[in-house]
């Protein structure tokens, strides 16, 4: 049984990861060429109406999915009961948006009430589809999860760039996003179907997932406050221009956070709620993970921090010059934003939600004040706000971690600590090639590369000659483990592949 879950934590890795390389260039063509089809103000139309569709997004599933992944032994009762839950939730959602429309945009700040209304039709088609997504979840498929990504990815990206090219501005990103939906919703029925018609509800099932899932929810609502509270507030004090050129720095910043964190956290997530009663295991996959995010998220720090101008200049254009600063400072605390996602699998897989949801309001908090006091320095200062209050909320999230497994603090800082020290050193002396090379070579892609290369085999050698040595030998014989595993997967693919021919 632990081999089994162990060769689909790996595979699901495998698959996760697949599917985020796989977005990576999607979601890059895409962000490249919308940022010179539609203007700034127009990216921070959308941005403002996804603040309320992010934020209802809590309550049309009241952490029903989240607590059928968690639930150890799960019935027929509880399937039908948390289906029949989700279609009312969101339901209701959908129409308290649509008829509420004029409130909620003069609060929020939203000019356009057609683009919320329509938009928020996406409740009632996910809403008969999120179950089987979260049983997908559950039985770690993550394959058919990845592919469904991968394609729904794709045709977001497709028909937003068509549709804008087309002339439809800022609707070419509403409509493409139902379209996404609709297709994510009608591919996972297919591969996961229930009995949509057979709505029932079980008092007894009701009563056990909504318990998790209230907490949860509790948790998601503050947590949905911190991430899009400096949106709000920019919006509302700034305007939808400067929302914009903010927007276009997050969405950057996003791209290696979906990568790393998200995957590991939808694998994670699964796994770690198998071990929820096992202390010393949890205490070994949250150190070596740790480890493990730190060694991809220091190389992507460094080279981000010193090469935005050319990252924004590339994949945005030239008119986005307002986003570097502000990517910048949000890209300095990425460790941080990572981390603190793995530290949320491990709370929510133990079930301690209703501790998370303190921190939660901890962090809703501070980045709401946090950001109307750093609008005064516009977007950058809002950036620097919403940096301290993830920092925050991560060394919060780790104290729960620490106390809830029993974790020594001296065994995280000999994980920690060496990483830290070879990024320290690689760091600086990146920076002096920076300085040295910028002038010399004039192309900003030719900086990149050159950049990016070198901090890359910098990390190689410094963890084959030193890292090595410096960390505990659990990680090495983690990271070995990973390797063989994924090596025996593909080997097993091959072998079944020819068989099959």
């Amino acid at each position: 049984m632990a081999n089994t879950t162990k060769v689909k934590a790996v595979t699901g890795v495998y698959w996760m990861a697949l599917m985020n390389l796989s977005n990576i260039p999607v979601k890059f063509i895409t962000i490249m060429i919308m940022s010179r089809l539609l203007l700034p103000h127009e990216f921070g139309l959308v941005a403002a109406v996804q603040i309320v569709i992010n934020f209802a997004d809590i309550f049309w599933m009241l952490g029903v999915g989240p607590a059928i992944v968690q639930k150890k032994d799960l019935t027929l009762d509880d399937i039908r009961t948390a289906n029949t839950l989700n279609i009312l939730f969101g339901s209701g959602i959908f129409a308290i948006i649509f008829f509420g429309a004029p409130h909620v945009a003069g609060w929020v700040g939203i000019e356009n009430i057609s683009m919320l209304r329509t938009l928020s039709i996406v409740f009632l088609i996910s809403s008969i589809s999120s179950v089987s997504e979260s049983i997908l979840q559950k039985e770690m498929n993550f394959k058919k999860i990845s592919l469904i990504n991968i394609t729904s990815q794709a045709i977001y990206g497709g028909l937003s760039i068509v549709l804008a090219w087309m002339g439809f501005g800022t609707w070419s990103l509403i409509v493409a996003q139902i379209v996404q939906v609709l297709y994510r919703t009608v591919m996972v029925l297919i591969v996961k179907p229930i009995n949509l018609f057979f709505l029932r509800l079980n008092r007894n099932s009701a009563k056990e997932l909504m318990n998790y899932g209230v907490g949860h929810t509790l948790s998601r609502i503050f947590n949905t406050i911190a991430i899009q509270g400096d949106y709000f507030v920019v919006n509302k004090t700034l305007g939808s221009t400067a929302l914009g050129y903010y927007n276009r720095a997050y969405t950057l910043l996003l791209v290696p956070t979906n990568l790393i964190s998200t995957v590991l956290d939808k694998v994670m997530f699964p796994m770690l709620s198998k071990y929820q009663d096992k202390k010393e295991k949890l205490s070994f996959v949250y150190l070596n993970i740790s480890a493990l995010i730190a060694l991809l998220a220091m190389p992507i720090t460094i080279a981000s921090l010193l090469l935005a101008e050319e990252i924004v200049g590339v994949v945005l254009g030239s008119n986005w010059g307002m986003t570097v600063l502000p990517f910048q400072i949000l890209v300095s605390c990425l460790l941080f934003r990572m981390a603190y996602k793995i530290c949320d699998s491990l709370v929510r897989a133990i079930g301690a939600v209703y501790k998370r949801m303190w921190v939660q309001i901890v962090y809703a908090v501070t980045v709401i004040f946090g950001a109307l006091i750093g609008k005064e320095w516009g977007i950058s200062g809002v950036a620097v706000a919403t940096s301290i209050a993830i920092f925050v909320n991560y060394v919060l999230m780790t104290g729960i971690v620490v106390r809830a497994i029993e974790l020594k603090v001296g065994a995280y800082v000999r994980y920690m600590g060496p990483i830290m020290t070879v990024s320290g050193v690689i760091g600086l002396a990146s920076f002096l090639l920076n300085m040295y090379i910028h002038d010399v070579i004039v192309s900003d892609i030719a900086r990149i590369v050159v950049i990016t290369g070198f901090i890359g085999l910098m990390y190689l050698l410094f963890y084959k000659v030193i890292l090595t040595k410096w960390l505990p030998r659990d990680f090495g014989d983690f990271v070995d483990k990973i390797l063989d595993t994924t090596f025996d997967i593909v080997k097993f693919r091959k072998r079944r592949d020819e068989a099959s021919a």
